[in-house]
């Protein structure tokens, strides 16, 4: 099964909005950089009247500061459901992504960001910046409903638009309910080339102004352990530990270019992919299956390399947010989830 790492970046547009973690996240789509990212020391100019009329009106939820989308995320390039809540009030932005481990997500409070993943039990305080919301994606790229394939299906109102790079294009389709406008789903295709297309399907379950403002804190900090201020031998135990509990093998670890012993100087992203990459669930771990990290072994395979597989999960589910990749050579698969 393929598993994805949502980086924040991705996770705003994910959620409407494209990690998991910020820089990692659970479900991300590719390796490549967001436009959006790469653009952010020089930003676009907004332009006001890209937006088709159907989705201008959804903007005047996004354009609130206040409001709180809940989506679900389903997949050609993995299986099962994700499924994303972000919340923001003004500066302050929370997500959460829940997927078949367990949950993760990121908060930006007081002008301090965090990520957090329950599934390892560990936070970091990150400095990366909140990603752009997909109506703020749209307006910055200049983009603008097709017309010859925005109008009513049997269904739904539609509206499409299309970002074209030099070797990929991400379509996205926008679904508004008939009777009263609001929107129903919305579809990314990311079309490669010499690479099957990868079909994403957001549909949203709830999105309104205003937020709960009880979810704008850090309190898993009194819970979960802070990754960055563990010394060597402390993540080595931790790691273990973590490695142990969700069946990790010293196969798997090979398969991620890293040895045992490597455990103690990994990072936070590294782990975060390992768990989601190769976690078993735990009424599904096998305690007979290959022989786990922590065993004692005579002839443990040290590995060719320490770069990581391209395939790994949400989003670090970025509003595990979604955005349009760049042209990057490295147009892999790797899916957090992010913003929304």
């Amino acid at each position: 099964m393929k598993k994805r790492t949502v980086c924040a970046a991705l996770a705003a547009l994910m959620a409407l909005s494209l990690a998991g973690c910020s820089g990692s996240d659970s479900s991300s789509l590719s390796d490549s950089k967001p436009v959006t990212e790469q653009t952010s020391s020089q930003p676009l100019p907004v332009s006001e009247g890209s937006l088709g009329e159907k989705l201008s009106r959804v903007a005047d939820i996004y354009d609130s500061g206040s409001y709180t989308l809940e989506c679900t995320l389903t997949s050609t390039a993995f299986e099962g459901t994700v499924k994303i809540k972000r919340a923001v009030s003004g500066g302050d932005i929370y997500q959460l992504q829940t997927e078949h481990l367990g949950s993760h997500g990121f908060v930006t409070v007081g002008g301090k960001s965090y990520d957090f993943d329950y599934v390892c039990g560990m936070y970091r305080q990150t400095e990366t910046e909140p990603e752009l919301n997909i109506i703020d994606t749209i307006r910055r790229l200049d983009l603008k409903p097709i017309q010859n394939r925005s109008g009513s299906s049997e269904e739904y109102d539609t509206e499409q638009y299309t970002y074209t790079g030099e070797t990929y294009i991400t379509v996205m389709d926008f679904y508004f309910d008939k009777t009263d406008g609001h929107l129903v789903k919305y579809v990314t295709t990311y079309t490669v080339e010499g690479q099957d297309d990868i079909i994403e399907t957001r549909t949203v379950d709830r999105l309104e102004k205003g937020a709960d403002e009880s979810l704008f804190n850090a309190y898993f900090t009194d819970d979960l352990v802070d990754f960055s201020a563990l010394s060597e031998d402390e993540k080595l135990g931790f790691c273990r530990g973590v490695c142990a509990s969700w069946g990790i093998t010293t196969d798997e670890l090979f398969n991620m270019g890293i040895s045992s012993s490597e455990l103690k100087t990994i990072d936070y992203e590294t782990l975060f992919r390992l768990i989601y990459t190769y976690g078993k669930p735990h009424e599904a771990a096998d305690d007979t299956s290959s022989q786990t990290p922590f065993e004692e072994s005579s002839s443990e395979p040290e590995p060719e390399s320490n770069e990581a597989p391209d395939e790994s999960t949400e989003s670090n589910s970025d509003d595990s947010t979604e955005s349009v990749p760049d042209n990057s050579e490295n147009e892999s698969d790797t899916a957090d989830t992010s913003a929304e």
